[in-house]
């Protein structure tokens, strides 16, 4: 029934974010490769509900947000004020004509389309509307020497929450009486128009959380894998279908394990490889930059820009570290770290094409006679994190397999119960995956759930 009427999201985003430590704002922190903002205007987006979307920014950020958002429709971008009450005031003023407006902060990239068509519904019904869920906590009140003098019945109070949707014309006098009246620095919209309506309220989410701290955003993180980027996918490849068909990808480590199973299964999907490893046809020496940087020219030369590079190639030693030469400890970093990082410097790859690096599970942990392994895959996932935080024209991702049935581990633990290792297969059916996923700056970490 809400689509009889015109409706427009305000999003605000122009927080200074000193709570989070940081001299960028957090909205514009990325979030698993994306800007935290973008995550919450894009839950709103792809609803195709809003008439219209005004984002409110702080006018320093304007033109990165207009050049953000340019692929957008029925977007407006404007400055907005020192207070919140103010960037709401502007946003209401921005409007075109509309019916109703729903205000959002742009740190709670977590909330659901039921809390969205929840809002909307509602304020159809009853003109003014906030999102809140029960407080679980026992709620205490203080006086001004700091000591318990009630403790109020916590049935009766709730958390607000975001979004808060009301009838325009409702909000939009509260928003004028206020300042009419000296009121300058509210921060909640409700609480402008508590004397004119009573204000319905919906059920929101222990997920819907406002980012204002490094510890939030830990959270996020753990929310946004968990709910929206776990690639844990079934252990069988689904048909073929064309969204690789043709596109040339380059694997690193091409003639054995996973790198031998990525081949097949992208040649299964009608995709051209390039394999590079000591014995195929483009011959590298990981340990030698001037025969990396050979390889990767002569595929330019020949095929131009790439559609994607995988890092599957690896060394794995087991032997205590003071036993370890010192050329064993430099062909183990040289290998595993050294030559992933010059080939991701060395190979074109189109605008939009992945880099896929594979790591390892040992990178949170440094394993008993493997320690300079385990450094090095933990070093892939923090060069890896850090080059799709410089690069957003690729999507760039590193793959954290746990133990996995290779030759290259059999060789050191030849006793090992095979159904306790990760097939080759599963490994390369996930990274197939993530090359068909808008996905970047993830550690995507593969598990055994045999």
């Amino acid at each position: 029934m809400y689509k009889n009427f015109k409706i427009s999201l305000l999003l605000l985003l122009s927080g200074k974010g000193n709570r989070f430590q940081s001299d960028i704002p957090k909205q514009f922190h990325l979030l698993l490769g994306k800007k935290i903002y973008l995550h919450t205007l894009d839950i709103f987006y792809e609803e195709d509900i809003f008439d219209e979307i005004i984002l409110v920014t702080s006018s320093k950020w304007i033109d990165q947000v207009k050049k953000d958002t340019s692929h957008y429709k029925n977007i407006k971008v404007i400055q907005g004020g020192k207070e919140r009450q103010i960037s709401a005031y502007h946003a209401l003023k921005a409007t075109s004509k509309t019916d109703y407006v729903m205000f959002h902060d742009a740190v709670r990239p977590f909330v659901t389309k039921k809390i969205i068509l929840d809002n909307l519904e509602a304020a159809l019904k009853y003109r003014a509307v906030n999102t809140c869920i029960k407080s679980t906590d026992t709620l205490v009140q203080i006086d001004k020497n700091n000591k318990i003098y009630k403790i109020p019945d916590r049935s009766t109070f709730m958390r607000g929450q975001t979004p808060q949707t009301f009838e325009y014309k409702l909000i939009l006098n509260a928003h004028e009486k206020a300042l009419k009246n000296g009121i300058f620095a509210a921060t909640d919209d409700c609480s402008l128009v508590l004397d004119q309506t009573l204000i319905h309220v919906v059920e929101g989410s222990e997920t819907n959380i406002k980012i204002t701290s490094p510890s939030d955003f830990i959270l996020a993180e753990r929310i946004l894998k968990s709910r929206k980027q776990s690639i844990e996918l079934e252990n069988k490849t689904a048909s073929p279908n064309t969204h690789l068909k043709s596109k040339i990808y380059a694997v690193v480590g091409a003639s054995g394990g996973i790198g031998k199973e990525i081949i097949k299964l992208l040649k299964k999907e009608n995709a051209k490889t390039i394999e590079i490893s000591r014995t195929s046809k483009y011959k590298v020496d990981l340990e030698d930059f001037s025969s990396i940087e050979k390889v990767f020219n002569k595929i330019y030369k020949k095929f131009g820009k790439i559609d994607g590079l995988i890092n599957a190639a690896g060394l794995f030693l087991v032997k205590p570290f003071k036993k370890l030469s010192k050329e064993e400890i430099e062909k183990l970093i040289n290998v595993n770290l050294l030559g992933l990082i010059y080939s991701c410097k060395e190979a074109k790859i189109k605008g939009n094409g992945h880099i896929i690096n594979i790591s390892s599970s040992s990178y949170k942990d440094g394993r008993k006679d493997y320690g300079i392994y385990s450094a090095a895959k933990a070093a892939v996932v923090n060069f890896t994190q850090s080059l799709a935080k410089e690069n957003s024209t690729l999507k760039i991702n590193v793959v954290a397999p746990e133990r996995t049935n290779t030759q290259m581990r059999k060789k050191f633990f030849p006793n090992e119960e095979k159904n306790l290792l990760l097939d080759p297969k599963k490994v390369a059916i996930n990274i197939i995956n993530i090359l068909k996923e808008d996905l970047t700056g993830n550690v995507l970490e593969i598990k055994n759930e045999a």
